[in-house]
């Protein structure tokens, strides 16, 4: 039997500058948050750009940030670029902080960090 992904995992969910979503986002592919997402987000992988907020649980392989989260971060590959302000708790199998990024909460290793949720 042949596993069929689904079709638009190749695509990429952006979430413009002037939106704002109130609820989770649970998304099989690519997640870019420009605009203001209040509520957990599921995906592949997530890129927070430098105006987007994030408000709640993260849970993706890879995830990138340049603006603002809030809650908590499960992640495979976490990196927090440089101006970004993140106030969570990770846990995560890699970490990359920049110089000048702000992180403030508890960061734990853990091997499978997405078998966790």
């Amino acid at each position: 039997m042949i596993e069929r992904k689904p079709a638009n995992i190749g695509r990429t969910l952006s979430i413009p500058r002037t939106a704002t979503i109130e609820g989770g986002v649970d998304y099989p592919g690519p997640v870019v948050v420009e605009g203001t997402i209040l509520g957990d987000v599921n995906c592949l992988s997530l890129l927070v750009a430098e105006r987007g907020v994030v408000e709640g649980t993260i849970k993706s392989e890879d995830v990138t940030i340049l603006g603002e989260v809030t809650g908590e971060i499960f992640a495979d590959r976490l990196t927090l670029k440089a101006a970004c302000q993140v106030n969570a708790d990770i846990v995560h199998k890699r970490l990359l902080l920049e110089d000048g990024s702000f992180f403030e909460g508890k960061s734990r290793r853990h091997a499978e960090p997405l078998r966790l949720l």
